[in-house]
């Protein structure tokens, strides 16, 4: 008996602690119990039809009215509970109800069946004993999936009515009372076992339940992650992609437009190299900020680096377009008050619209990145809206893009000279190799084309290689001690792999390394100082020169003269054009030949087109020079021509030189 109690309490105490449970038997008893209660109901009717003859009015007909009428009602409020369902701690309550009035209604049954037993025969007497069983075990097995409940009946219901059979009934029914109770420990051992399955049944599903719950709030939380830029906050470039395919899939067929940006910062690598990356990543963090302050329909995402995607929404015509853009440019433009230091930067932004730039989300990023790429050259600091001349220029990019890859660049590649002479002699003392490319489908190419567009489909490498061995080759041929100029690229200075072919082919070229003069713009230098100092040092390894052309272009022209181990300048074309009358660019070009007299550097100022410039020129100081005045870009036979023409004594002048 003390086992049943403890079980008891203990489905009770899993009921009240648990919610799950609590509403799931609800749910259960919602179904089972109108069909307990009507059993009991018709059980009641029949027993009391058989004694209404036999017995007392309030013991045959009102209190089996009462019985039945509370039956009624129990089943009427269960099945309300099944249609509109409950809470948590409704059901709870519902639950104790259920336990407590299966002990009392258990009680008032079998009392009131036993009170008939004395009335009748012992047909009638069977039929009372037949029913308190019956109808007890039938209860029982209705309430399995609260066993607290089961346990109380037994013991309110079952438990009286066996003992009235075993010790008071007739000796035929000792047998019946002990069945009863056989058959009762029977039903409840099996409907114990079956709760406590129900129960872990549904801690189960409650855990799987759980578990699905928290894999999902992980799924969110990762997917957050992966479309979020750890830095900034702001969405990264996966997220901007995918919301540019969801504003397209919204935009089709609603005749809705939008445009896409792409916005480069400008400045930012000095900031990163000067002040570190510490500083260079709250740059960072206080741009997205601002950018962020734009129109709340204005989705901001970072794509990596110092570059930011913008998604900007509404159906704005060129001018508002141009408007906005140039307002976010003057927005990146105000300085930045960071901890230490005030940020002085700006940016570039190229837009491209809907549909006017591309239906897809691919021809959008790229016309928006072409445009970035070309307010850069042309327009650094603003924006620039995408136009049908931007079309053309892509269509044309696209066709050298196609046509590189399918060229013959041993054989279509050749090289020019542009000779460099001594400003006082006019004697040649080098020359500066210029790239030439001639396309069987294409025709001429001009070198700020093709190099471009080899650089960013990565056949620029390729391209340099072919034409130093070509520059080289043809240096040989020439009398004297002439040197060459060669250009490298920002791509060639930046990948180490490259640059050690470069040296080989130095190497295994015929022409002393000391005739090479290695050429590299500011631009070039930008990317990466620390390595292409090293990669400098490594070509001046090999016994070559190093220039530094469109010297004085620059805000820190100076910094690599003092950083890097150049040997030679070359003065802008720009100072040179109105250098008869402009004394600022007199004073200028006199400036950069004293630094270079200091410092043991040759000069070299290009773009020397009239005898004016070189009079002028020749007022400042000795220096080389370099421009069509002299010569133009020669193929390769022309130029060994050219040189062969000059008289032998000019050799012994330019040597001299």
């Amino acid at each position: 008996m003390r086992s049943l109690k403890i079980l008891g309490r203990s489905s009770l105490s899993a009921s009240e602690d648990d919610s799950n449970l609590a509403i799931a038997q609800i749910k259960m008893f919602s179904k089972q119990i109108p069909i307990m209660y009507t059993m009991v109901v018709v059980n009641t009717i029949a027993l009391a039809y058989t004694h209404v003859a036999l017995t007392p009015a309030w013991l045959g007909i009102y209190i089996p009215a009462v019985l039945v009428s509370i039956s009624a009602l129990r089943t009427f409020l269960y099945w309300r509970v099944g249609k509109i369902g409950i809470s948590a701690q409704q059901a709870r309550q519902q639950l104790r109800q259920t336990i407590v009035l299966a002990g009392v209604l258990g009680s008032v049954f079998s009392f009131w069946a036993l009170a008939l037993f004395p009335y009748g025969t012992a047909q009638t007497q069977g039929h009372v004993a037949f029913f308190s069983g019956v109808t007890c075990l039938g209860i029982m097995v209705c309430l399995m999936h609260l066993r607290v409940a089961a346990f109380v009946l037994a013991v309110a219901a079952v438990g009286p009515t066996a003992i009235y059979l075993i010790f008071l009934g007739p000796s035929e029914s000792v047998a019946v009372g002990f069945n009863l109770v056989i058959v009762s420990v029977a039903v409840l051992c099996i409907l114990s076992r079956h709760s406590r399955h129900f129960g872990e049944l549904i801690s189960n599903q409650k855990e799987l339940k759980d578990t699905l719950l928290r894999a999902h709030k992980l799924g969110k939380e990762n997917e957050l992650l992966a479309n979020t830029d750890s830095l900034t906050g702001l969405a990264n470039r996966r997220r901007f992609m995918s919301e540019l395919d969801q504003r397209l899939s919204n935009a089709a067929g609603r005749d809705e437009r939008f445009a896409v940006g792409i916005l480069d910062l400008d400045g930012f690598k000095p900031v990163n190299d000067i002040y570190g990356h510490i500083a260079g990543d709250r740059l960072l963090i206080e741009v997205g900020r601002r950018l962020s302050e734009l129109d709340s329909g204005t989705f901001i995402a970072r794509l990596g680096g110092d570059e930011f995607g913008l998604i900007l929404t509404g159906d704005l015509s060129d001018t508002d377009l141009q408007s906005t853009g140039d307002r976010i440019c003057e927005m990146i433009g105000k300085p930045f008050e960071l901890d230490s230091f005030t940020a002085n930067i700006g940016g570039t932004l190229g837009l491209a619209q809907y549909p006017d730039a591309g239906t897809t989300a691919k021809d959008l990023f790229e016309h928006s990145d072409y445009l970035l790429y070309v307010a850069k050259e042309r327009s650094r600091g603003k924006a620039i809206l995408f136009s049908e001349k931007h079309r053309s220029e892509i269509q044309e990019t696209t066709g050298i893009k196609r046509c590189l890859q399918e060229a013959d660049l041993e054989k279509e590649l050749s090289v020019n000279f542009q000779f460099v002479v001594d400003s006082i002699t006019g004697v040649p003392v080098g020359a500066e190799a210029l790239a030439r490319w001639t396309s069987p489908t294409l025709g001429i190419v001009s070198p700020d084309s093709f190099i471009k567009n080899a650089e960013q489909v990565g056949m620029i490498n390729e391209i340099t290689e072919i034409l130093l061995r070509k520059s080289l080759d043809e240096a040989l041929k020439w009398p004297g001690d002439l040197f060459v100029s060669f250009n490298l690229s920002a791509h060639d200075i930046g990948s180490s792999r490259h640059i050690e072919k470069i040296c080989d082919i130095v190497k295994n070229s015929e022409l002393p390394a000391e005739r090479l003069t290695f050429e590299i713009t500011e631009t070039s230098l930008l990317l990466d100082l620390e390595r292409a100092n090293s990669t400098l040092h490594r070509l001046k390894g090999l016994g070559s020169k190093v220039a530094l052309d469109d010297f004085g272009t620059g805000y820190s022209s100076l910094s690599y003269v003092q950083k890097l181990p150049i040997d030679r300048l070359k003065i802008d074309r720009s100072f040179i054009s109105d250098l008869e009358e402009n004394r600022a660019s007199q004073a200028v070009v006199k400036t950069i030949l004293d630094l270079c007299g200091n410092l043991g550097l040759d000069c070299i100022v290009e773009g020397v087109e009239t005898a004016a410039q070189l009079a002028a020129l020749r007022d400042l100081g000795h220096m080389k020079v370099q421009g069509y005045f002299f010569s133009k870009p020669l193929p390769g036979y022309d130029a060994l021509t050219y040189l062969k023409m000059l008289p032998v004594s000019s050799w012994d002048a330019s040597l001299s030189a």
